[in-house]
């Protein structure tokens, strides 16, 4: 993806020597994210914020540094990861340790793709994906896990990952065997047999972690079993994010407010797929916390255009948003059915998705954020009904808590995806800290 995770670790003092991407645009976005820390390395983050307000371009940028563009191409590496260039994929991940004199690899981050374990995949597909090939894309990543030797891996994945089936089999459990297999021995912290016996315990609620949406993810944090001997401790990495979290939950929620209350108002079709321009209260006055830290170190707004609605989609979102205003539970489509019965949307299935339509109201996190949100906004409908349109791209990215200065390049429909496959930085600098404090006490 455009790399939510290596943002987050980033952030937590490592150093992502090595991602590899198949998409093409997300590929991009890791690139434009990679030249701001190369930037940000010589002093010169000035070039990055021009760049961002589309007064300089990247070829005049590594015209100026070729060692730059040189720096990006040895860390990221558009190619497919499959049977007949997994050695390719490897060749490229030791050429960049090569390359930046690199010579040990203390952690591998990854996510397969989801798609084959997503609940709402499933309930679309007349057999339930169990015939769908990507179930099995893990072993690549454990095949990488064999040959690197980590002394982590932070592996993550949907909650419908529990009761995915391939071909009859659990492939849950068939994970967590293959993970046993590995040589030299991993350990999965929590321990696999808790995992077995409680596997919903070992999900990750990102709004749990001061960031504002309902995320959900299973997140499975591993580590050489031979480390146990130096840090017995690194066995209760996943018991302090536990704990973290039912302490930060008693502390409240980040809203959706928090995260976009201070965005620019748009009706639909207003706005840039890039830069947009400077915040409209660069003072920073009346700002929300969660608001300055992602405003840090950018000139302004990027990625904040407005879709274009059809007239029919603005009734039913005001009609949504008008049912909650007055004192109503938030509406489903069995509402719009009983009140409105002209605004009811053409549209095969309305029984299995009747919340197809949902505020995303200011008191609240937002809903979890998915890559559907590039076929339609329907899920993501702005509180503002003198807005009355769906989030923008930048919307999105906040309650994911990419910060402003992360581009998402490519048309806004890649954008969008690459925001909803993404894990969120901050989830991911959380847990990045926690394995840096483990690592220290090993290597120190």
């Amino acid at each position: 993806g455009c790399g939510g995770l290596s943002e987050g670790f980033y952030q937590a003092g490592f150093d992502i020597i090595a991602q590899i991407e198949m998409d093409k645009w997300a590929s991009e976005s890791l690139r434009t994210r990679q030249l701001y820390y190369e930037l940000k390395k010589i002093g010169r983050s000035d070039l990055y914020k021009k760049y961002l307000r589309e007064e300089i371009t990247k070829k005049e940028i590594f015209t100026k540094y070729p060692y730059i563009n040189e720096a990006i191409l040895n860390r990221i590496f558009q190619i497919k990861i499959e049977s007949n260039n997994l050695q390719n994929v490897i060749k490229n991940i030791n050429d960049s340790k090569k390359y930046h004199n690199i010579s040990k690899v203390h952690l591998l981050l990854g996510g397969p793709p989801c798609q084959p374990y997503s609940l709402i995949g499933r309930s679309r597909d007349p057999h339930r994906m169990e015939n769908d090939k990507r179930h099995y894309l893990y072993q690549y990543y454990l095949k990488i896990l064999e040959i690197i030797q980590p002394d982590f891996f932070v592996y993550e994945n949907v909650p419908g990952l529990f009761t995915a089936k391939a071909r009859g089999n659990d492939i849950f459990k068939k994970i967590l065997s293959d993970f046993t297999k590995l040589n030299p021995p991993y350990k999965i912290t929590p321990p696999l047999e808790k995992l077995y016996r409680q596997p919903r315990s070992y999900i990750l609620n990102s709004a749990d972690f001061y960031i504002p949406q309902k995320r959900k993810r299973i997140v499975l944090i591993g580590y050489k079993k031979s480390l146990e001997d130096k840090n017995i401790n690194i066995k209760n990495i996943f018991a302090k994010l536990q704990e973290m979290a039912i302490i930060n939950r008693t502390k409240g929620y980040y809203t959706v407010d928090d995260a976009i209350g201070d965005l620019p108002r748009l009706v639909p079709g207003e706005g840039e797929d890039n830069w947009w321009g400077t915040y409209e209260n660069e003072d920073g006055h009346d700002l929300k916390s969660y608001q300055i830290k992602m405003r840090n170190d950018s000139p302004g707004v990027i990625n904040h255009r407005a879709r274009k609605h059809m007239k029919s989609d603005r009734a039913r979102y005001k009609f949504f948003i008008e049912h909650h205003i007055n004192g109503n539970k938030s509406a489903t489509l069995k509402d719009l059915i009983r009140e409105r019965p002209d605004l009811i949307p053409e549209h095969k299935h309305l029984d299995k998705f009747l919340d197809r339509f949902k505020v995303q109201w200011w008191n609240h996190p937002s809903s979890t954020i998915t890559a559907h949100i590039g076929k339609d906004g329907h899920y993501y409908i702005h509180p503002d009904i003198s807005q009355c349109r769906s989030f923008t791209v930048r919307e999105a990215a906040r309650c994911q808590s990419f910060p402003d200065n992360f581009k998402f390049e490519g048309p806004r429909t890649e954008q969008f995806k690459q925001v909803g496959n993404a894990v969120p930085p901050k989830l991911a600098k959380v847990i990045g800290k926690i394995i840096c404090e483990e690592l220290i006490k090993i290597y120190s």
